[in-house]
């Protein structure tokens, strides 16, 4: 069966082109390890201009760093009075670990299964746009298509999205923008429901707790104010505190299109007894957790010069993600409760720089858009609109006002569980069943938004 939708899909020019862009973008292995002189995305750049030559898109490619290339190509509409889409991709992915079973850079193509890194990371959806724009510019709607394919995302967008928003604007200037994430589908019974769209995303910010101690000898240990006890003990009073639940107007909608009980149903709408309830979800419940508080993850712990001397300073980041509405001075708080009779002795200073959280309206043509592509992949399913808890490049046009949405378009055979466990991991794949509806719930929400 498997063999038969994957040829079927492949007999299709659009999914086979965009499978074997796919694949290539794979191959060109754009590792962003977080340095400048990583990503070299100019590869992937190049693959994009041979792929879309002679389509008639005008074409631009900007560099702010050797090697950190953006692609930006443009189909200008025939009605100048006509809304302008931007398709906002990026080129680069994370580094691998070493438990793969296939080349994380080969691409295999096996049993209708695409594998590598960025596979859904989101080289399909990169893949995608860019077909479609092909697509378009072999025929001009009336409105105005712009596909942005970046560099950095995964490590910000500063030689990416956000250096082109504020140096080249006029290159991306767009009514609404479609990026990553979105598309999985909600099943009940077997059947596919709801498919997310994600409308926004949390904030992002962080923190450093310095914690003092006195040094002495190591050989005396007992008694001594040690701060990397100390610290270690916040971190402990950090990862138990029970941040109180913040359940949006969102949390409904997707709770109402998960399968579960209707017992289970009512209880995480409830910010009494939701906590209790998240264990019952399985492997949804930390993506469950994250979507409905502002997180806390302590992730990098410092302390001590010498292995004899007891340490008098030791320092904790905390990676947070805010839900909207949460401000600096609510997380100072949670920060100072969990280091509990050490809060007189730390300091909490901002760690990096501070993301608020976004969000884009549902009452726009670019979202009645995507959800009638949901209903044509999935027949009779609904657009379940979501908020992301990691962060992507949209958020620097949300900012702008521009409303943007993460969609994309999945099999039956995938749930949030089976995306979160692939992406950023090992053996990383997606099926060309997804690419095929991908690429066809692009190019209907492109004709729908342009005309």
């Amino acid at each position: 069966m498997t063999d038969t939708i994957t040829e079927t899909a492949l007999a299709d020019p659009l999914t086979r082109d965009t499978v074997e862009l796919t694949r290539e973008l794979i191959r060109n292995a754009c590792v962003n390890d977080g340095t400048a002189d990583s990503g070299d995305e100019h590869r992937s750049v190049a693959s994009l201009e041979r792929f879309l030559h002679g389509s008639g898109a005008r074409l631009e490619v900007v560099e702010p760093h050797p090697g950190r290339t953006s692609l930006v190509a443009t189909v200008p509409g025939t009605d100048p009075t006509a809304p302008t889409l931007l398709l906002l991709g990026h080129l680069d992915v994370v580094p691998v670990g070493d438990g793969w079973a296939r080349d994380p850079f080969g691409a295999d193509l096996v049993d209708g299964v695409v594998w590598g890194r960025g596979a859904l990371d989101m080289l399909h959806l990169t893949a995608s746009y860019a077909s479609v724009l092909r697509e378009v510019a072999r025929a001009p709607r009336r409105g105005t298509l712009i596909l942005a394919a970046v560099a950095d995302e995964e490590s910000g967008g500063r030689f990416g999205a956000e250096w082109i928003v504020q140096n080249r604007p006029e290159l991306v200037r767009a009514d609404g923008v479609l990026s990553e994430t979105g598309g999985i589908p909600l099943s009940v019974g077997g059947a596919v429901r709801g498919v997310t769209v994600t409308v926004g995303e949390k904030g992002i910010t962080g923190r450093r707790i310095e914690v003092d101690g006195h040094p002495r000898h190591a050989s005396t240990p007992y008694g001594a104010d040690n701060a990397i006890v100390t610290a270690a003990e916040i971190v402990g009073r950090l990862a138990a505190s029970a941040n109180a639940p913040e359940l949006d107007d969102l949390w409904p909608r997707y709770v109402a299109a998960l399968d579960i009980s209707d017992e289970l149903r009512a209880a995480l709408v409830d910010p009494a007894r939701i906590d209790g309830a998240l264990p019952l979800l399985g492997p949804i419940a930390g993506l469950a957790h994250a979507l409905t508080r502002t997180t806390y993850s302590p992730d990098v712990i410092r302390g001590g010069d010498k292995l004899n001397v007891v340490p008098a300073r030791a320092s904790i980041d905390v990676d947070i993600r805010t839900m909207p509405g949460t401000d600096g001075d609510t997380v100072d708080a949670h920060l100072r409760e969990a280091a509990g009779a050490a809060a007189d002795r730390v300091r909490i200073r901002p760690l990096g720089g501070t993301t608020p959280a976004t969000r884009s309206p549902l009452d726009t043509a670019l979202y009645a858009a995507l959800a009638e592509a949901v209903g044509a992949a999935h027949p009779g399913a609904e657009a379940v609109p979501v908020i992301a808890p990691g962060g992507a490049d949209s958020r620097f046009f949300r900012r702008l006002g521009v409303p943007a949405y993460g969609f994309g378009m999945f099999s039956a055979a995938w749930d949030h569980a089976e995306f979160r466990h692939l992406v950023h991991s090992d053996d990383e794949r997606i099926d060309v069943a997804s690419i095929h509806l991908a690429a066809h719930a692009i190019r209907r929400a492109v004709d729908r938004v342009l005309g």
